[in-house]
C-alpha cells in the first residue's frame, strides 16, 4: 500500500524501517508467535520497542505517521481529532478506513421559547428576544419547547391569552398594542401594565430581575443562560450598565450577581452624617471698631438656608472686632454636638492662634502674656479652650482653618454678611434672634 509513504512526513530511515514488514500476513504471524512465546515462558515480557504506526483518522492531514511528533502536528488544535497508535501498518490502515466508529456531531435542535406572561406574549426562536420579554416583568411565565405547536399551546393556556393570535417572533410593538386592547375589558390595570413601554429605570414596586436569568425548557429544567456581560441589557439598565453583573476581583471575570448581592441595600446618607466632618464659617464685625460707640455683631454660617445659622449682636460692653471673632467661634461650638468632628473657617488669625497656640504659655504663666500684662479677652478664650478639650475627650476633632477675608469665598462672605447684620440690628436697637441650637 502507498498510504504510508504518501501521507507521512516521516524521514526516509523510518520509511525504510517500516518497509521491512513483508505483508499483513507476516504481521499476523509475528503477533501469534510473540503471544505463544509469552504464554509458554510465564514471565513478564519487557515493553515492545518496535516501530509504531500513528493513525490520524480525523485531523489537519489524515494519514499514517511514523513519529509521535508528526502525529501531534496533525491533531494539535484540531477539534474532535481522532487518532491511535498501532504496532502494524495493517491495523493502522484498518483504523483509518473505519468510518463507522466516528461520532456524528449532535444535531442542533431548534427551540421555541414560549412566553405566556411577559411584555409581549408569543413564541420566540432566540433566547435574547425571549429574555427581553421576561426580565423585570412581574411574575413571568415561560418555557422552551421543541415544536411550535407545544409552544403555542403553552402560551394560550395562560389567563386572557385564549383569543390571542399567537405568532412566532411577533412584532413587539404590534403585539403589545393588541394585548392591551384585548385585556382592557377584563383587567384594565394589567392591560396598562402590559402596554406600557419599558421604562429606563424599573419602578421600586417591580420584582427585581433574577441574579442569573433563567428560562425553562419543555421539561421544566433550567436552560443555560448567556455568559455574563454578553446578553442584551435589561430594561432597568442605566447608561449602558447591567446591574445584574459584577466583576470578580479574584478571577478578573465578569459574573452574575448572587441573589443576595442583587437585593442588597446600601445605606445612603441623608443630609449630614453624625460622624462626618462638619464645616462651619465664622466671622465677627464691629462697626466703628476701636472707637467710642462701636457696635459689633456675630456671624456663624452652616450653609444656605440652614436653621443653625447665627446672626446676632455681640453681648457685653466691650464691642471689639476680636471679641466678636472669638464669640462667633464659641457660638459655633455651642451649636455643634460634642461628639461631632468640626472644621471652623475664620479670617481672624488672632482668634485661631489664641485657641491653638498662644494659650499654652498663657495658661502656664497664669494668663500673663509676654509683656507681663493680663491676657486680653481671657474671659472668652479660657471657656473656648475648655470646650475644645471637652470635645477631644469625647473623641471629636476640632480643627481650625484660616481663610482670607472678603475674597469671594462663599462661606466667608456669608458669615461676614451675618455678622454685619447682627451689628446693624444692634445699632437699630433690634434684638435679632439667634440660631436654632440643636
Amino acid at each position: 500500500m502507498a498510504r504510508t509513504a504518501s501521507a507521512s512526513p516521516a524521514p526516509a530511515s523510518a520509511l525504510a524501517q517500516a518497509s521491512l514488514r513483508s505483508s499483513p500476513a507476516q504481521d499476523i504471524s509475528d503477533t501469534k508467535s510473540n503471544a505463544s512465546t509469552t504464554a509458554s515462558s510465564g514471565t513478564k515480557r519487557k515493553r515492545d520497542t518496535g516501530p509504531k504506526f500513528y493513525a490520524v483518522r480525523v485531523g489537519h492531514a489524515p494519514g499514517i505517521y511514523h513519529s509521535w511528533a508528526d502525529c501531534m502536528a496533525q491533531i494539535k488544535g484540531f477539534k474532535n481529532a481522532s487518532f491511535k497508535s498501532f504496532p502494524s501498518l495493517t491495523e493502522a490502515e484498518a483504523f483509518i478506513d473505519d468510518k463507522t466508529s466516528l461520532k456524528a456531531p449532535k444535531p442542533t435542535l431548534q427551540k421555541y421559547y414560549a412566553i405566556r406572561n411577559g411584555r409581549v406574549p408569543g413564541v420566540y426562536t432566540d433566547w435574547p428576544a425571549a429574555q427581553r420579554q421576561i426580565i423585570g416583568w412581574k411574575g413571568p411565565k415561560h418555557k422552551s419547547f421543541p415544536t411550535t405547536t407545544e409552544a403555542i399551546a403553552f402560551v394560550k393556556a395562560g389567563p386572557g391569552n385564549q383569543n390571542l393570535d399567537i405568532q412566532v417572533n411577533p412584532p413587539e410593538g404590534l403585539a403589545v398594542a393588541v394585548a392591551g386592547i384585548q385585556d382592557a375589558a377584563s383587567d384594565p390595570q394589567e392591560a396598562e401594565h402590559r402596554a406600557a413601554p419599558a421604562a429606563k429605570k424599573q419602578k421600586k414596586t417591580a420584582t427585581p430581575a433574577p441574579a442569573e436569568p433563567v428560562i425553562e425548557n419543555g421539561n421544566g429544567a433550567p436552560e443555560e443562560p448567556p455568559e455574563a456581560g454578553t446578553g442584551p441589557l435589561p430594561p432597568d439598565a442605566e447608561d449602558g450598565f447591567d446591574r445584574r453583573i459584577i466583576l470578580n476581583a479574584e478571577t478578573g471575570k465578569v459574573e452574575y450577581k448572587t441573589a443576595e448581592q442583587l437585593n442588597a441595600k446600601k445605606k445612603m446618607a441623608k443630609g449630614d452624617s453624625q460622624n462626618s466632618m462638619l464645616r462651619i464659617y465664622t466671622d465677627g464685625s464691629s462697626l466703628g471698631n476701636g472707637k467710642n460707640g462701636a457696635i459689633a455683631g456675630v456671624g456663624v454660617f452652616f450653609g444656605p438656608g440652614d436653621k443653625r445659622n447665627v446672626s446676632e449682636p455681640l453681648p457685653g460692653s466691650r464691642q471689639t472686632n476680636q471679641r466678636a471673632e472669638l464669640t462667633a467661634i464659641a457660638r459655633a461650638l455651642d451649636i455643634t454636638p460634642l461628639t461631632r468632628p468640626v472644621t471652623i473657617y475664620s479670617d481672624s488669625k488672632y482668634a485661631i492662634q489664641c485657641v491653638t497656640e498662644w494659650f499654652v504659655n498663657w495658661r502656664r504663666n497664669g494668663w500673663i502674656n509676654s509683656s507681663r500684662k493680663p491676657v486680653e479677652n481671657k474671659d472668652l478664650i479660657e471657656p473656648l479652650i475648655s470646650k475644645i478639650e471637652e470635645r477631644r475627650m469625647c473623641g471629636a476633632e476640632t480643627k481650625f482653618e484660616w481663610c482670607k477675608g472678603h475674597v469671594e469665598d462663599p462661606g466667608n462672605v456669608a458669615a461676614d454678611a451675618l455678622a454685619v447684620k447682627g451689628a446693624r440690628d444692634a445699632r437699630l436697637g433690634v434684638a435679632a434672634g439667634g440660631g436654632d441650637e440643636r
